[in-house]
């Protein structure tokens, strides 16, 4: 009989005992989940009142074209990060990037970077990973930027350039403005000046804001046109044709010296010897458009028995 008292008296007890226990957050009831019903993006107060840090990853997946390199834009990330002893709190962007050499040498991305948002602009950071890359390969690499606490991607864009030059602006979101990329063409042109001892033959032609041999971008307002062609040289020997040998007449009346030219030295023979793979390059308005003129004046080593020093041929852009 003295159990069966006993065992009635802690049954009494135990109601009392639960919430005693359930007061101190022993019996795991403890202090809610502030963040248990939000949404997973919600800034949730921490233990001491301090918000939990962003980290978001966003994707971009476009591409830009700059100096010499085409790069290929991934997944995004914007996060932040406290000082272990001080508690400062520094915010990060960083964009996957894939840089793909479209130059001769090997060499790494280095244009002029920052990210614009319609709060202001954050200029990327020295210590980013922009690998270097063999020509005409590509690897991975990315871009890095310190941000303020409030920056969204949804408004922001890359920027690419120096305001002197081609610039390109890549919309992180959908609020981010409009694509500029930078992208090449390639017109149609085609045609050929014959002289008496050397044809040219031209074939292609392309149009960029960059200059990939040399790894630099196009002043601001201009493009690069290059016009590719083949030589047949009648005469015999090693002969050479330059740069100045060309001139563009643009379609204002103007004319324009090239920017730039790949030639190297003419074999030829009373057959005619073909050399393939030549350029010369000019700087012209953008956007291009209307009927160009392309003048050639050999030396005199190249003018035949006819007395003949010079032949054009007219391509229209549009």
């Amino acid at each position: 009989m003295k159990e069966s008292r006993s065992v009635s008296g802690f049954t009494k007890l135990f109601p009392m005992l639960t919430l005693l226990l359930l007061a101190c957050g022993l019996l795991g009831g403890g202090e809610a989940d502030p963040g248990a019903d939000l949404p997973p993006d919600a800034t949730v107060p921490q233990g001491d009142g301090a918000p939990v840090l962003p980290d978001q990853v966003f994707t971009v997946d476009r591409e830009f074209w700059h100096s010499g390199f085409r790069v290929l834009l991934g997944d995004g990330r914007f996060y932040a990060e406290e000082h272990e002893f001080t508690d400062e709190v520094r915010y990060f962007v960083t964009i996957a990037a894939t840089f793909e050499n479209q130059g001769g040498s090997d060499t790494y991305f280095d244009g002029s970077l920052a990210l614009v948002t319609p709060g202001g602009a954050f200029p990327a950071m020295l210590n980013a990973n922009h690998p270097t890359v063999p020509a005409g390969l590509s690897a991975p690499g990315e871009f890095r930027f310190e941000v303020g606490p409030d920056f969204d991607p949804e408004t922001a864009a890359l920027l690419v350039g120096r305001p002197d030059e081609n610039r390109a602006q890549i919309p992180l979101g959908s609020q981010g403005g409009d694509l500029v990329d930078l992208a090449p063409s390639m017109p149609t042109v085609s045609g050929t000046i014959s002289l008496q001892l050397i044809d040219l033959h031209f074939a292609g032609a392309e149009l960029r804001a960059d200059r990939p041999v040399s790894y630099s971008q196009v002043e601001a307002g201009k493009l690069a046109l290059t016009l590719y062609f083949d030589a047949v040289n009648r005469k015999g020997g090693n002969w050479s044709i330059h740069a100045q040998d060309f001139a563009l007449i643009l379609p204002s009346g103007s004319l324009v010296a090239p920017d730039g030219a790949d030639l190297g030295s003419l074999p030829g023979s009373d057959d005619g010897v073909t050399t393939t793979g030549l350029y010369v390059r000019f700087l012209i308005d953008a956007p291009p458009a209307g009927t160009f003129t392309l003048r050639f004046t050999p030396g005199s080593w190249l003018v035949g028995d006819d007395g003949v020093a010079e032949g054009a041929f007219e391509f229209t852009l549009e």
